[in-house]
């Protein structure tokens, strides 16, 4: 029997029922919930073809989903859509006919999916004698285990005499309650109160119907495996980045204004039209930040015994209620294979998803999503040989721990993050202290040559992401051990061109975009922008060559040094020479040749031009 705590919680769970075709899925379910899941065209073919839903309540009156996966092997791919959010399996098996094919193809797409508590029915008890009960008892037990590693709780009914149905309902509710408590992810069953969820996290929702009703509009029906959803949400369908807003919700036949994961919705999504969205694609909240990928790194969870070479090879993915078409390739002297999709798809650290043959329907792998961001050829190794190490069990926190691991930091935007006292929050990224201490000391190397360098360049010396280059900069920039001149960093204190008004900052940003070019009085457009052009030529960060042309003052010292680098002073220049030293036109090389001439690098002297001093 399994133990639970007499604590008792609001909560809502999905259960999902498999098993191969005509074994009493569907009878059962109407015997434990009085609703029928088959469709009219279902019920005349004998067999369900997609899934079906209903719902019962325990004892407090928390919610129960139940959702009805299609036994034949045509519909594998629906199986997975059925399973991939559930709380328990529910196994069914025909006393009469015993374990079969399809059978086995269920229980290893349930655990290919990660699904941990599994309840096996044996339905229809009452066409067998009480030995043949026993054996049907013992070969189940024995196949669940040795393919899945897991000991079932086992109970025997008959569906149509609705007998023994209690005990099944009553040890349905109980392995719920055991799951439940596992995950921590207990929250109120059809309750408007979102102060009672314990875990608050974003929505998660593949969408497995969508229809439009008269007078309400477009109706997206899913299971919301995690978060919240409530009236008035922004929410974003990926991968069409369409937004729209919840307008109303529905669970289990009730009107709610909020509703909290596990639990089968209906949602009315205002701003997103029928034709735009579709089976497959995945709700979620607003401020969610979900990769678009078209390739993943997957750890291989489940191989099919049949499957003797690793070789490349097209394969159908189901992931959610999504699925589609990839090119699968085996990492070798590892556990992990890359996906390469067709187009874009959402994905999450994690997702677990089953590899179904192409055209076919036996299940070649099982996995889970541990990689999907873009390979530097210099990260492969390490990056394989960490991923190939992570736990059994993926956790947010494996997929932090694996990032402090490759790469000395990871993001986070969650408004309660607490770093530990081995790391250092600078939203949005969290780093390993060591790993910081590391790199500030490879910048003040780099810089303490006196040589300046861009964040850019930095970025590309240290192969750093450009916005954590960008904070730890700053952070060193408060530390006074370096300061921001000319677009490039330097080593030391100084003023920090970086701290100018916005207004002047723009400026000067495009006045560098022009470079040799030059910005033109009559090309700004800011307000105010002779005042902020004298305030940045007074600060030295450009130079006016005359009243309505601007240089940066970096990209002016290139054209000094071009014209006098190799000359002596007392040496003689022509315009000729600076313009083609310079490659300026006219209109900019005698702005230019009288700027030199005012800040003492050369004399006049009828169409020539003294040099004064040298480069240095």
């Amino acid at each position: 029997m399994v133990a639970i705590s007499t604590h008792k919680k609001q909560y809502q769970a999905v259960v999902g029922l498999a098993g191969h075709v005509d074994h009493g899925k569907t009878a059962l379910i109407e015997a434990l919930t009085g609703m029928i899941t088959a469709r009219p065209h279902e019920q005349q073919l004998g067999m369900t073809q997609d899934l079906g839903f209903a719902h019962f309540q325990d004892d407090d009156g928390n919610t129960i989903g139940v959702v009805d996966v299609p036994g034949h092997e045509r519909y594998l791919r629906n199986m997975v859509a059925g399973v991939w959010h559930l709380n328990v399996l529910l196994l069914v098996v025909a006393a009469d006919e015993g374990w079969m094919p399809m059978t086995t193809s269920h229980l290893d797409v349930a655990h290919a999916m990660g699904i941990e508590d599994i309840v096996v029915c044996i339905n229809k008890r009452d066409k067998v004698n009480a030995e043949q009960l026993a054996e049907i008892e013992e070969q189940v037990l024995e196949q669940v285990m040795e393919r899945s590693g897991l000991l079932p709780e086992i109970v025997t009914v008959s569906a149509l005499k609705k007998d023994n149905i209690e005990a099944l309902r009553q040890l349905l509710i109980e392995t719920v309650q055991v799951n439940i408590a596992r995950h921590k992810t207990v929250a109120p069953a059809n309750s408007d109160d979102k102060t009672a969820v314990e875990q608050a996290t974003a929505p998660l929702m593949y969408i497995d119907r969508v229809f439009v009703v008269n007078g309400i509009g477009t109706v997206l029906t899913g299971t919301l495996a995690q978060g919240q959803l409530a009236i008035g949400d922004k929410v974003r369908c990926q991968p069409s980045n369409l937004v729209g807003t919840v307008r109303s919700i529905q669970a289990y036949h009730q009107q709610l204004t909020s509703v909290s994961a596990t639990c089968r919705v209906a949602v009315n999504v205002k701003g997103v039209g029928r034709k735009d969205i579709a089976r497959g694609q995945l709700i979620t909240g607003m401020d969610q930040h979900i990769a678009l990928r078209d390739q993943c790194i997957v750890r291989l969870t489940k191989t099919a015994t049949k499957l003797k070479v690793k070789k490349q090879r097209q394969v159908e993915v189901a992931m959610g209620t999504w699925h589609g078409t990839a090119r699968l390739s085996y990492i070798p002297n590892t556990d992990l294979a890359r996906l390469v999709f067709e187009k874009p798809i959402p994905l999450l650290f994690g997702q677990r998803l089953a590899m179904i043959q192409k055209g076919g329907s036996g299940l070649q792998h099982g996995a889970e999503v541990v990689w999907s961001d873009y390979i530097f050829g210099y990260q492969k190794r390490r990056l394989y040989d960490v991923l190939n190490n992570l736990p059994q069990q993926l956790q947010p926190e494996s997929q932090r721990q694996m990032l402090l691991v490759l790469q000395g930091y990871f993001e986070c935007h969650e408004a309660d993050f607490k770093a530990t006292e081995q790391q250092t929050f600078m939203a949005p990224f969290c780093f390993d202290n060591q790993w910081l201490t590391d790199i500030s000391q490879q910048l003040d190397t780099l810089l303490g040559a006196g040589i300046s360098m861009a964040s850019a360049e930095l970025c590309s010396r240290l192969r750093i992401n450009d916005a954590v280059i960008e904070l730890i900069m700053q952070r060193l920039k408060q530390q006074q051990k370096v300061h921001l001149s000319y677009g490039k960093w330097c080593v030391g204190q100084g003023d920090n061109e970086d701290d100018l008004p916005q207004d002047a900052l723009d400026i000067l940003h495009q006045i560098r975009q022009f470079g040799k070019a030059g910005l033109e009085l009559n090309k700004v457009k800011i307000v105010g922008g002779k005042k902020w052009l004298r305030q940045l030529s007074h600060q030295k960060y450009i130079t006016a060559l005359d009243e309505n042309i601007y240089f940066d003052m970096g990209v002016y010292l290139d054209l000094v040094k071009a014209v006098i680098a190799d000359h002596q002073p007392h040496d003689r220049i022509t315009m000729t020479d600076i313009k083609d030293r310079t490659e300026l036109s006219r209109k900019y090389s005698i702005p230019l040749a009288n700027r030199m001439e005012k800040d003492g690098w050369v004399k006049r002297d009828d169409d020539e031009r003294i040099i004064l001093k040298a480069w240095q």
